[in-house]
């Protein structure tokens, strides 16, 4: 693998946590620099990692520097980091939420690569995620007929910071955090294009609280249903609930939790499906969070190597940003 030179846009938890151990466990990688428009954030991250820390005013012949960029920002402040790697030629991985429209996924894309920009969707290297994936496509237990998912985790603490404004945010907890498994379900259906049917929403000022709605998803020549709940208002039983024709699964989607396969007619659970033998298991398949960073940025930097898309590329997120930007679209009318 050849050496890259990264710079990091943003210092936030997800970068002092994360990021910045990943792109150190993967080899032929060196961070140059980061920045963050508040000087404390940069050097925090900064003496804890013995990075160099950039300070002042944004200027673009930083990216001189480097090759690749990380763009950790909030979602309504990346435009001109953007632009910038565009004009640089830099290669760049996004956190999301990467886009709220086709059409505005498509541009952000726009003079790169298909392997030279990424969005961090880092939980389609989970474990379980690949149980379920395999399970659907290999129709273990019948077609897959319909999904609920459901989130819901009650906070007093409310918006803070950037997540407060859907400027910056681009909206509330569908963006923010249940995208993520939006983006699963799209993976492990092997979906080609999902339509929104309805939704209801407690909103405030662009920023959604508690949501429920209804999708149908179409994938090769199946149709399937997906109901979805997500509040930051009320405690929910947290999972992904899928109906095949011969069983129910269940499974909460942290990296290495287990799956459970109920009786249809009864509900009782037939058997729990913990994780593959360890000679069955990838490489590729993430038992714990930073792993799955770990892995996603392995394969990002051998995508970059080969000069070829893989599943860390936009381009494969691209009806993700379809159908959240459906779901705003319908909360924002509302």
């Amino acid at each position: 693998m050849s050496t890259y030179k990264i710079g990091i846009i943003g210092a936030g938890s997800i970068v002092e946590n994360n990021h910045v151990p990943a792109i150190r466990s993967s080899g032929g990688t060196f961070i140059s620099w980061i920045y963050d428009k508040s000087p404390q954030r940069a050097e925090l991250v900064s003496k804890m990692y013995g990075i160099p820390a950039l300070s002042g005013e944004w200027e673009n012949g930083w990216l001189e520097q480097v090759d690749v960029c990380l763009l950790a920002t909030p979602y309504g402040t990346r435009p001109p980091y953007i632009d910038a790697c565009r004009k640089a030629r830099k290669a760049l991985v996004v956190e999301k939420p990467f886009a709220f429209s086709t059409e505005e996924h498509s541009r952000h894309c726009e003079g790169f690569r298909p392997w030279q920009i990424a969005v961090n969707f880092q939980r389609r290297y989970y474990r379980s995620v690949a149980s379920l994936r395999k399970m659907i496509r290999q129709q273990v237990f019948g077609r897959l007929n319909a999904i609920r998912f459901v989130q819901g985790n009650f906070t007093l603490k409310g918006g803070a910071g950037y997540l407060s404004s859907a400027r910056l945010a681009g909206g509330g907890v569908i963006a923010e955090s249940a995208s993520h498994i939006l983006d699963i379900v799209l993976l492990v259906t092997g979906a080609e294009n999902v339509e929104l049917s309805q939704l209801r929403s407690l909103r405030r000022e662009g920023l959604d609280y508690d949501t429920n709605f209804d999708s149908e998803i179409t994938a090769a020549d199946t149709t399937i249903n997906i109901s979805c709940e997500i509040s930051t208002l009320r405690n929910l039983e947290n999972g992904l609930y899928l109906e095949f024709d011969d069983a129910l699964v269940s499974c909460d989607l942290s990296p290495d939790g287990s799956i459970l396969v109920r009786d249809k007619a009864s509900r009782k659970i037939d058997f729990v499906l913990n994780d593959a033998s360890p000679h069955e298991t990838s490489r590729l398949q993430a038992s714990a969070v930073n792993e799955a960073f770990a892995i996603f940025w392995e394969q990002f930097l051998d995508g970059l190597d080969r000069q070829e898309p893989n599943q860390t590329s936009a381009t494969s997120s691209l009806i993700t940003s379809a159908w959240i930007g459906q779901i705003y679209k319908k909360i924002n009318t509302l």
